[in-house]
């Protein structure tokens, strides 16, 4: 298993905005990076392809990330089941998760709620992108991003 984490390595949590993004699309994770770079330069993203890296990543980690923006549809272990162990780890629990991917059907919606998550669909256009990143980042860390 391998876990992708840019490389500032030892140091990258010491009062840094980070974040993790779960996706097992390693084009979507590089957009979404560069969209945040563009919303804050400060803020540091964290990779993970699949829940079970990210799950490894997240109890390994020094300091835990601000937020999580986690895909649904991934392999080994997907978005929803990622979630919920997220959600029963007492460590893990109080991290916001904003499920973002390309698809929600209106139960999922419900579901990823009920479990306390936001949901963001993904953009195409890179605008679009940064601009649904930034409000949804803003919404959780409203003086991180410039409105």
């Amino acid at each position: 298993m391998q876990v992708h984490i840019r490389k500032q390595q030892p140091d990258i949590m010491k009062n840094e905005f980070v974040l993790l993004v779960v996706d097992d699309d390693h084009e979507d994770l590089e957009i979404f990076c560069e969209a945040m770079k563009l919303i804050n330069p400060e803020i540091k993203c964290l990779m993970a392809r699949d829940g079970k890296e990210a799950l490894t990543l997240l109890r390994q980690l020094p300091e835990l990330p601000k937020i999580i923006f986690l895909d649904n549809n991934m392999p080994q272990m997907n978005g929803r089941k990622c979630l919920t162990h997220i959600k029963d780890d007492p460590h893990l629990k109080e991290i916001p998760v904003i499920m973002y991917s390309t698809f929600f059907s209106s139960q999922d919606v419900e579901d990823f709620k009920n479990s306390g998550a936001a949901v963001l669909k993904k953009q195409i256009d890179f605008s679009d992108i940064v601009k649904h990143l930034s409000a949804a980042l803003g919404n959780f860390y409203p003086t991180l991003v410039s409105r």
